[in-house]
């Protein structure tokens, strides 16, 4: 409803993905200048992160709702130019944070956050 008149690009974004940062809009922002006409970051529980569109489409943003398999079956259908982003990690659970702490790509930040939450100022094995 939101994007009834819309007729430009939408980017729909997860709030639980803590990673993402300035670096993702900008990947976004090149691939949309590019042609690309679906640009998509999966998690790590195969739900799209985030999905970019070239023009606001209904059937697209639907299918983004209902998962990585579905958002891509409907891109190959159609032959759509796609970009993928590098998969991130939901933060929900005590796991996520732990896996969080693990990958080396995680934003120092975030690491400095959830480090202090566990009592740690350096919360890297």
């Amino acid at each position: 409803m939101a994007l009834h008149e819309h007729a430009g690009a939408v980017v729909l974004v997860a709030p639980d993905i803590p990673a993402l940062g300035p670096e993702h809009a900008r990947a976004v922002l090149d691939d949309l200048a590019q042609g690309t006409q679906l640009a998509v970051g999966s998690a790590h529980d195969a739900r799209p992160y985030l999905v970019a569109l070239a023009i606001a489409d209904p059937e697209l943003i639907e299918r983004a709702a209902d998962g990585w398999e579905a958002l891509m079956a409907l891109a190959a259908e159609r032959e759509l130019q796609l970009a993928m982003l590098r998969p991130e990690r939901r933060l929900v659970s005590p796991a996520d944070a732990r896996a969080l702490v693990m990958d080396p790509l995680a934003p120092a930040a975030l690491l400095e956050q959830l480090g202090a939450l566990h009592g740690s100022r350096t919360p890297h094995p």
